[in-house]
């Protein structure tokens, strides 16, 4: 199954859950059991309040990496979610972590160049700052993202560092289920870049 299959899936069910919660929520007041409609009404506000998190959620990640790629055409760019790292490392460099939160889950997109890693916030119009590409910068780990440790992927050159939770399945990034993900990140990180200015492959 793909993520576009997943993500119909995951739709369908959640659908059929409010509808079904719904339907018992109408039968429960019709009984007059108020205890009951009013435990089932709660639910259905907390299922809301998760499924438009949710959904902003994608959408901010999906939008972070487009943003970035108006601005680098042709690059390869690499979604993502930031890690509780990334603001030490935002600090460090002397950059803006606007936007992120402390503990990790903003969105965030790293663009490939020749020579460099590009680390990009949801509405940026350039880089907060770049990561040099070298032999073997790149590599998976694990990082802090809420409050538990996830693979994530460091980018590094002795200097500068990223570190993000690779979001080309955002819902499933959300809660840090990326399995394979790091691998093809580190891949497309390391991996022959597009020039921007000129579109020619190095």
């Amino acid at each position: 199954m793909n993520a576009q299959n997943k993500r119909v899936l995951f739709v369908v069910v959640l659908v059929a859950f409010a509808t079904w919660s719904v339907l018992r929520l109408a039968r429960d007041l019709q009984q007059g059991r108020s205890e009951a409609a009013t435990i089932w009404i709660a639910l259905l506000v907390v299922l809301a309040i998760v499924g438009v998190t949710l959904m902003v959620v994608v959408r901010r990640a999906a939008a972070c990496a487009a943003n970035a790629a108006r601005y680098r055409p042709g690059a390869v760019v690499v979604p993502g979610f930031t890690t509780a790292e990334m603001t030490d490392i935002a600090r460090h460099q002397g950059a803006s972590a606007r936007g992120w939160m402390p503990m990790g889950g903003s969105p965030v997109a790293v663009v490939v160049t020749p020579t460099e890693l590009e680390v990009w916030g949801r509405k940026d119009t350039g880089p907060r700052w770049v990561v040099q590409r070298t032999p073997g910068g790149v590599t998976s780990n694990k990082a802090v993202y809420g409050s538990r440790e996830v693979d994530a992927v460091w980018a590094h050159d002795g200097l500068a560092a990223a570190v993000l939770v690779p979001a080309y399945r955002p819902l499933r990034a959300t809660a840090g289920a990326v399995g394979t993900d790091v691998e093809r990140a580190v891949a497309e990180l390391t991996g022959a870049a597009t020039d921007p200015r000129d579109g020619s492959h190095h």
